[in-house]
């Protein structure tokens, strides 16, 4: 009876604490597996059956990401106004129709548009996320939230990719639809999900008496220190376009690897993600131990890109898949590390009336590198070789300490996110 108790309160040990951030876990789940789908058909679909080149593809895709990331901070704000939570569902049935308005484009300037509408939305979701994790969870448990959010985001993206793989092996176009019809679906059962959630109203500041005015918020753009933090974790996100689009290229072109082993690097980091992203949050709750984090995430980042250059150098496929691993290893906890710190960062200095617009600003340096990252990076080891991993290491620890600038001098009132002790915001009745 002890060992299954013990079972038990090691199982219930490893979930969500409370029923809020276990619906919003559910959600992070359920949404990725959706985009999963998509995202592994989407170009597929637009270059064979809606009349679109590869050019006009990467073209349209980048005009839907300036008018995202344009767009971000205004819908922080809405959040701010009207509660993260009702802006979500408005996002949510948004972007249902929006994927399923995709199966009608047919041509350049049609799906620019659609795009462009759906990027308002697609861009806007972490932050908005975020905001909605900070007004109902408090303490140590809103960062392991956001820990378990990435985590099953990226296991529902394989999970995604995997249904994916079986559709596209017919090639028909009625697969193809299948897979925005999965993820326009995906987004009503979050909807609905979000629906349970308590109400939550426009952020005030809890500094104000009854009778007078709240102060004024200064906007995130003349918050020197967030900016210099904003700036810094947008190039710490580098890691991403490393993994994502950079590794792959890096690995096929410029090593004596077996072309294998992207498989089982991508995989490799995939399955340390979604068991180890939690863990890593326990020890992050204060905004100086975020800022010792960071510290040795862009310390980790650092030996990763020195790896990665050493597989550029090796003459062997033995060398080269060891240096490989070694990058692999380094750049993913050094990944972790910086995540958990960098939702820390963003709570802490965000004030409590303007959570929604602060932490979308701070979104906009994560999108700025989603964009620019891969481009820049590419650009600069097409230039230099395996020299070139050596100019980005630089880069990691040079943000670590731009971050440190945004972070060592922040008053402690100034803090938005309610402490480990603190009440978290009274929810209205209702749904």
């Amino acid at each position: 009876m002890t060992e299954q108790k013990s079972w038990r309160a090691r199982l219930t040990g490893a979930l969500p604490a409370t029923r809020e951030s276990r619906i919003i876990a559910v959600n992070a789940l359920i949404g990725s597996m959706g985009t999963g789908m998509f995202l592994a058909g989407s170009a597929l679909y637009f270059t064979r059956f809606a009349g679109l080149s590869e050019i006009q593809l990467g073209m349209g895709l980048a005009i839907a990401g300036v008018v995202g990331l344009a767009t971000t901070v205004p819908m922080g704000m809405l959040a701010d106004r009207f509660g993260p939570r009702n802006v979500i569902l408005v996002v949510c049935l948004w972007r249902a129709v929006g994927y399923l308005a995709y199966l009608r484009v047919e041509g350049f300037a049609e799906f620019v548009v659609t795009a462009s509408l759906l990027y308002i939305m697609d861009r806007a979701g972490q932050p908005l996320n975020q905001a909605l994790v900070g007004r109902l969870i408090t303490g140590s448990e809103r960062n392991r939230t956001m820990g378990f959010i990435r985590s099953l985001r990226n296991l529902g993206f394989t999970v995604g990719f995997s249904l994916a793989g079986i559709a596209l092996t017919t090639g028909s176009k009625a697969a193809f639809q299948w897979l925005f019809i999965g993820n326009a679906f995906s987004f009503l059962v979050v909807f609905a999900l979000v629906w349970l959630l308590p109400k939550v109203g426009p952020a005030v500041p809890k500094d104000t008496t009854e009778g007078e005015h709240p102060k004024a918020v200064v906007p995130p753009i003349r918050d020197w220190r967030f900016v210099a933090a904003t700036a810094a974790n947008g190039v710490l996100f580098l890691h991403d376009a490393i993994l994502i689009t950079v590794l792959p290229l890096w690995v096929a072109e410029h090593t004596r690897s077996p072309i294998w082993m992207i498989t089982v690097l991508i995989t490799t980091n995939t399955v340390i993600t979604v068991l180890g992203q939690v863990r890593m949050t326990r020890h992050i709750d204060s905004l100086a131990s975020a800022t010792r984090a960071t510290t040795w995430s862009s310390v980790l980042l650092l030996f990763a890109c020195v790896a990665f250059a050493a597989s550029g150098w090796s003459d062997t496929s033995g060398w080269a898949v060891v240096t490989l691993m070694t990058a692999l290893l380094l750049l993913t906890f050094g990944e972790l590390l910086h995540s958990a710190s960098s939702w820390e960062i963003s709570f802490a200095l965000s004030p409590e009336a303007a959570q929604g617009r602060y932490l979308a600003f701070f979104n906009v340096g994560f999108s700025a590198a989603e964009i620019a990252g891969p481009v820049v990076v590419l650009w600069l080891l097409s230039r230099t070789g395996p020299g070139g991993w050596l100019i980005i290491a630089v880069c990691f620890p040079l943000s670590a300490a731009l971050s440190w600038l945004g972070t060592r001098q922040k008053p402690v009132s100034q803090a938005a996110g309610p402490g480990p002790g603190a009440e978290p915001v009274p929810a209205t009745s209702g749904p």
